[in-house]
């Protein structure tokens, strides 16, 4: 009796775990973003570097002070950010980018875009498939309205 009771158990155990976590979000490898010759100005693209490693960055009018507080709370999170909130990017700031971004394969302090988007201070952008039209569902035929006598 008590290895049936003892096989239940072992049976039962894993209903007992709630639902399997999703995994975290993986680190960007920001070194993959680098160019060596400067890309030509596109719509909505900004970027920065010198000396052949350009990399796209967030463009400044996407930087408002709210957007730069939310970078800061983000890296406050990450113990990187040691100044105040103050939605200014001043040189604390800057210093805790380059602490972000350096192990990342980016040593700059200025904030890359896929940096930005990893710490969720811009959108990120889905590849997300087309959706596909919906074909009409066949008819059935004439209907009558409830209430009224089939017609013979």
């Amino acid at each position: 009796m008590t290895r049936i009771a003892a096989l239940i158990t072992l049976l039962l155990l894993p209903a007992c775990q709630g639902p399997a976590m999703p995994e975290p979000p993986r680190l960007p490898d920001l070194a993959q973003g680098v160019r060596s010759e400067r890309p030509p100005a596109g719509q909505g693209l900004c970027w920065s570097g010198d000396e052949g490693r350009w990399f796209q960055v967030p463009c400044p009018d996407a930087l408002t002070p709210e957007r730069v507080a939310t970078l800061q709370r983000a890296l406050e999170v990450r113990g990187l950010h040691r100044g105040a909130i103050s939605g200014e990017m001043d040189r604390k700031t800057r210093a805790a980018i380059r602490r972000f971004q350096e192990p990342l394969g980016l040593d700059s302090d200025r904030l890359s875009i896929e940096a930005a988007r990893y710490l969720g201070v811009v959108p990120v952008e889905l590849d997300l498939p087309e959706p596909e039209e919906e074909e009409p569902l066949p008819s059935a035929g004439p209907t009558e309205a409830p209430g009224t006598p089939a017609s013979a």
